[in-house]
């Protein structure tokens, strides 16, 4: 723990007189100073019924009805005592100040000239409701009012033996004797001339102020020359480290727990919803785990049991101690540290560094920018995906080499060459227009010599040699040739075999050949075991065969050479007959032959102008009709060539820069040239994609199930890590506790004795054990107003935690922040302000004289701040949009609920028109209609018997309404007891009638804010709706509106439109808007959806499922069948800063919200959009796999089947749906 240090500074800079006259403020009046008689909030007990009062002096409880039993003064009294109650109640649940006593005696100071009448001696009473009764008890002993101490020892310098005065009280039976009266006037007699008076008085008093009087000292500490000096520029960058951490925390709260433990002070806005408590409770696990010890102030008593609570159900009870239970936290915290288990959460921690390794292999892959290219395969698949969304989106299939697509990344010089061909008619023709397409030619005699070629090959060489050809193969009833290469084959046969038959006699070709062909193989040169198996006698005999097939007269070099020609011109003729024919030779081959090589000499002459980089074959191989076609074209569409000098040095240039293969493309389809920039993006990015893909094809190994998996590891590891959280903290304190009791047995004897009498505070414990204290209890909780009274002015601390910070000031924390050198303010500025309370019950409220700033306010000025912004809350937001817009420009981060977008309603606007009207004109006679009153009441009942599980709160502008409620609702119970448990349930958000300004940091499952305020006797509405229209209506306003869960009814006696149009302030100027929004209805979000996504979302169009692209900005694709509804979250797309936000708390989330939660992954989406389509739909309970899917209809459908009723633009997408291909594809 760092030691706290006074600072000398050289100029003052506090104004200590200012922050003085702040504490002196408190309360605005202080009946413990200035006393004055009433009946509106005090009970007198001086003329109490002797019965009843013996009872009570007795220490016994008793009845109000006892103590006064005039029926006149009963009612006063129990008027005053719903006020003292609700004051005391107010004053303990907001600020933490304890203000039921029973004053007894008065000094006054008149007759010195001082304004001072002061009570002298005061006992805690207790106070319960008891049906339309109430029942108090003297709570504990009697004590000297401290400002009377204070004020005798400043004016008198009169040192009080308050030990005396309180003896001689104590010896009486009766509770202010006159012994007491006159043992202060003798204490007091020699300086002082007091008047002393008895009196018995129970109402509200506050020993707060002088308390925090006592504990104020000018001394400016580290923190509190901070705090006094100028603005900061905000709050430094900082790495977030390895964090222990005990509940889910986002990348803001984790940063918040970063600077927490990095030993920053700043301030925390929290808005509503979105993870105030879990973010404290985070940041006290982490200043533990690093051994400091902390101070958590905060006024409101909820705050602290909450966070209490939270750490109760974390397994970590009794970290926080708490002013009000002290006891009872202790010893949660030693049963906590005797029983931890001896737990490292390393472990835990690699596998979640593991799981988060496996699963970024993906993800950087995806992401990942290629040095080169400066683009990233997710970067490259939405803009694909952006083409094809296209209205005439780009269809090339064309590709930039990889060596020119760095220099097409600008695509400015491509596209001045593409233009500039197209001004050509470059793009003009395709191959599939003109056999002179990608001519090539070096001078204009060529390209005249060689049309003349093609007329005369078209017209007359091949028509000839066509017919003579097939005069041939019809005579040896051959199959009929297919190309120019087949004449060359057929007749290449034909003479083979006329040469075969000049030497051979012709039944050569009827005997089978090989074991001659065997026995005339040669054997010298050749391998032993290469050699035929046969013996020398039969291979004699066999070439002497061999010998009698020759004609007589001829002689062969090469017998053996010959038969395997023959043996292969026999295989041939049998190959190419249509039936069994022997082997002949037709007349005229020769000439055949000679037309046939001046043909093809000419076909090759063509060719080599031809486009060489042509994918269709020579025309020697091409069909024969293909060819007839070819020749045609080539003889007659010669419009091509008309500037192709020009052409050819542009289509240079274009091949010699990679867009060749693009250029070929753009003609094929006839681009225009205003189309021809997407052509060019299509090939750039498909081309990069294939890159990419080449470089890093690892990540094509990824599927969906594979992704899902690794998905769920890191979830269900890192949730792992945080359940361990609290165990490991628990064991680390356990570590200390056993430490400590090891090194200091006196003190651990000492505190067991004290522990033992079922009572502990503060000081009895720290006086008890003061080196153990701090072990056990590491973190302190109480409000702000107990610091004076409950903490020694030695005790220090490393931080002090202010929650609720907006609603407390600077100098109302004084005493926490001296004690302190590191400060964290959570506040939120739109539903808090520094108020401060009132300790008197008035019929109105005086209010704070002097503005003052909150210590939210001051830490944020000073140091900075972070802001919670994520709302958390699991069911839709009431009225959201409007508490974002007018209280919190816009940052709440809201996730709309399921049940939202399927229609339910969590606003409703209530009408009363019958008995709304005042029944008088006089001033205030629009306040609280009967007509109202028993609506309101009519809807509690209701609530009690249809929704008891849900907590309920009643709220109201008037306080006058607010109380008839309340009398209506207890009066109506009488009537339906059986209804009473709901009425005593929900713990701290137990059934309640409050005025707004009553609702800081109020929650309950569902609100009634009843108005309070209806038309005058003449139908109008006025301009005055109470705590709306007062100074802080919006602030009363924005309490309203946050504190409901689920839902919120509002109880009205007229609408907006009724409303008046001028004279309306503060929050009553937005009560139109707030009327006004039970008719409103979603707006569709103007923004473009996902082009990655519109394909998809077509597709389950098809399939019979409801798809949403426009609800909301933070849902990319809601997809809903029936009752079932989705989120479809892609994978390049996901809201989040780090890995936990994105595939922990956003999935949890939804899911929590009601949506099924879908993520769907990039090249499931790129390979196969249509399988991915089914899956979603399956998951959604439709049945399209088990049936035929009827989505592409035949000419004759209906209306409702036809594009035009699905909203479609009549060029949709349905035939490359059916022919089930990817946009991308083309």
């Amino acid at each position: 723990m760092v030691e706290n240090e006074g600072l000398q500074v050289p100029q003052q800079r506090i104004d200590w007189r200012a922050w003085r006259e702040e504490i002196l403020a408190a309360g605005v009046t202080n009946p413990l100073i200035n006393f004055e008689p009433n009946t509106f909030g005090q009970i007198d007990l001086e003329r109490s019924h002797p019965g009843g009062f013996s009872q009570f002096v007795t220490g016994r409880q008793t009845l109000l009805s006892n103590l006064v039993r005039d029926p006149l003064a009963f009612s006063r009294a129990l008027s005053a005592s719903r006020r003292i109650k609700a004051k005391a109640d107010r004053l303990s649940n907001h600020f933490g100040i304890e203000s039921l006593y029973l004053a007894g005696g008065l000094a006054n100071f008149e007759a010195d000239g001082f304004d001072l009448n002061m009570p002298i001696l005061l006992w805690p009473v207790s106070m319960n409701r008891r049906g339309e009764d109430y029942e108090f008890e003297l709570a504990g002993q009697p004590f000297v009012n401290p400002a009377l101490v204070d004020a005798l020892r400043v004016s008198y310098q009169i040192t009080l033996n308050e030990a005396e005065l309180v003896a001689r009280q104590n010896e009486s039976s009766d509770l202010i004797p006159l012994t007491v009266l006159n043992n202060l006037a003798n204490q007091t007699a020699s300086k002082a001339n007091l008047s002393l008076k008895r009196i018995l008085v129970i109402s509200n008093f506050a020993t707060t102020p002088t308390e925090m009087l006592r504990d104020f000292e000018e001394r400016e500490t580290k923190l509190i020359s901070e705090l006094a000096g100028p603005e900061s520029n905000g709050l430094p960058e900082i790495d977030i480290p390895e964090l222990l951490l005990v509940a889910e925390a986002d990348a803001t709260q984790m940063r918040i727990v970063a600077r927490a433990v990095a030993g920053q002070s700043f301030a925390v806005e929290t808005l509503p919803g979105c993870g105030y408590v879990q973010t404290a409770i985070n940041v006290l696990a982490g200043l533990v785990a690093q051994d400091k010890r902390v101070l958590v102030v905060a006024p409101r008593r909820q705050t602290i049991n909450e966070l209490a609570e939270r750490l109760g159900d974390l397994g970590l009870a009794g970290l926080a101690v708490r002013s009000t239970s002290t006891w009872v936290d202790v010893i949660a915290s030693i049963s906590r540290n005797e029983k931890a288990a001896d737990l490292h959460i390393d472990d835990s921690r690699a596998e979640r560094i593991s799981a988060e390794q496996t699963l970024d292999q993906y993800f950087d892959s995806l992401n990942r920018i290629d040095p080169m290219l400066g683009v990233s395969v997710s970067e490259v698949l939405r803009k694909l995906s952006e083409l094809s969304g296209l209205a005439k989106a780009p269809v090339t299939q064309a590709r930039i080499p990889v060596e020119f697509l760095l220099q097409h990344h600008d695509r400015t010089e491509a596209m001045h060459l593409l233009n500039e061909a197209a001004e050509l008619g470059e793009f003009k023709f395709g191959p599939q227009d003109t056999a002179w397409y990608q001519a090539q030619f070096e001078n204009p005699t060529e390209v005249a010599r060689a049309i003349e070629l093609a007329k005369s090959l078209r017209d007359d060489a091949y028509p000839r040699l066509a017919g003579q050809l097939a005069e041939f193969t019809e005579k040896v009833n051959f199959k009929p040739a297919e190309t120019v290469e087949d004449w060359g084959t057929y007749l290449r046969l034909f003479i083979g075999i006329r040469e075969t038959l000049d030497r051979f006699v012709s039944d050569v070709f009827d005997r089978p050949l090989t074991e001659l062909i065997a026995a005339t193989a040669p054997r010298k040169g050749v391998a032993r075991a290469e050699r035929t198996q046969m013996s020398g006698g039969n291979r004699r005999r066999l070439k002497k065969l061999a010998k009698e097939y020759l004609r007589p007269g001829m002689s062969v070099n090469d017998i053996h050479g010959s038969l395997r020609d023959i043996q292969a011109q026999r295989e041939l003729w049998q190959q190419y007959s249509l039936a069994p024919t022997p082997p002949q030779v037709p007349l005229g081959i020769s000439e055949a032959q000679v037309a046939y090589q001046a043909f093809v000499a000419d076909l090759d002459s063509l060719q080599r102008h031809l486009d060489p980089e042509s994918t269709e074959p020579v025309l020697t191989k091409l069909n024969l009709t293909a060819l007839q076609s070819k020749l045609a074209s080539l003889a007659d569409d010669t419009e091509s060539l008309g500037n192709l000098g020009d052409r050819a040095i542009v289509a240079n240039r274009l091949r010699a820069n990679g867009l060749g293969q693009l250029a070929r493309d753009l003609g094929r389809l006839h681009v225009s040239k205003e189309n021809i920039a997407i052509e060019l993006e299509q090939a750039w990015w498909q081309s990069a994609i294939e890159d990419l893909l080449s470089q890093e094809n690892s990540i094509l190994s990824f599927t969906a199930e594979k992704l899902d998996f690794n998905e769920n590891a890191f979830r269900e590891a890192a949730a792992k890590q945080i359940s361990l959280g609290a165990t490991a903290l628990a064991h680390q304190l356990s570590d200390r506790w056993k430490a400590t009791l090891a090194q200091n047995a006196g003190e651990a004897t000492a505190l067991k004795a004290q522990l033992k009498r079922g009572y502990a505070s503060y000081h009895d414990l720290e006086t008890a054990a003061p080196k153990i204290w701090p072990v056990i209890a590491p973190v302190l909780m109480l409000s702000p107003f107990e610091v004076a009274t409950h903490l020694s002015p030695s005790a220090q601390f490393d931080v002090v935690l202010v929650l609720d910070a907006a609603g407390t000031s600077l100098v109302e924390n004084l005493g926490a922040l001296k004690r302190s050198n590191q400060v964290i303010a959570f506040g939120d500025e739109a539903i808090a302000a520094p108020n401060g309370f009132e300790i008197e019950c008035r019929a109105s409220a005086l209010g704070r004289q002097v503005p003052v700033t909150s210590i939210f306010n001051e830490t944020r000025r000073i140091f900075g701040a972070e802001v919670l912004r994520r709302s958390y809350r699991t069911t839709s937001a009431a009225l959201g949009d409007l508490v974002n817009r007018e209280f919190y420009q816009n940052r709440i981060e809201f996730v709309p609920a399921a049940s939202e977008y399927l229609g339910e309603k969590n606003f409703i606007l209530d009408i009363v028109d019958t008995d709304n009207r005042a029944k008088t004109t006089i001033e205030g006679a629009t306040e609280s209609m009967d007509g109202e009153v028993a609506r309101a009441v009519e809807l509690v009942f209701n609530h009690a018997l249809w929704h008891p599980n849900q907590s309920l709160l009643v709220a109201s502008a008037s306080v006058a309404h607010a109380e008839r409620i309340r009398v209506a609702v207890a009066n109506g119970l009488h009537q339906q007891p059986q209804l009473a448990e709901f009425f005593e349930s929900h713990g701290r958000e137990k059934f309640e009638v409050v005025a707004i300004s009553e609702l800081t940091h109020r929650l309950a499952d569902r609100v009634i804010f009843s108005l309070g305020y209806g038309r005058t006797s003449h139908g109008a509405v006025l301009s005055n709706f109470g705590q709306l229209s007062e100074a802080d209506g919006r602030r009363n306003l924005a309490n309203l509106l946050v504190s409901a869960r689920k839902q919120i009814t509002v109880i009205s006696c007229f609408t907006a439109d009724e409303m008046p149009t001028d004279r309306l302030n503060n929050g009553a100027a937005l009560l139109k808007d707030l009327l006004m929004a039970a008719d409103a209805e979603p707006v569709a979000i103007d923004a473009e959806p996902d082009p990655m996504l519109l394909d998809l979302s077509l597709r389950l169009k098809k399939l019979g499922a409801r798809v949403d692209t426009g609800y909301s900005s933070a849902l990319p694709l809601i997809v809903s069948y029936a009752k079932q509804v989705a989120v479809i979250e892609p994978d390049w797309a996901i809201p989040g800063a780090n890995r936990t936000e994105k595939f922990r708390i956003r999935p949890g989330l939804l899911q929590a919200l009601g949506w099924q939660y879908i993520r769907v992954y990039s090249f499931e989406l790129f390979a196969d959009p249509q399988a991915l389509a089914v899956r979603i739909a399956e998951s959604l309970g439709m049945q399209v796999s088990k049936r035929p899917l009827p989505l592409f209809d035949a000419a004759d459908r209906a209306f409702e089947d036809t594009d035009a009723a699905w909203g479609d633009r009549s060029d949709s997408n349905d035939q490359r749906l059916k022919q089930d291909k990817p946009p991308h594809w083309g």
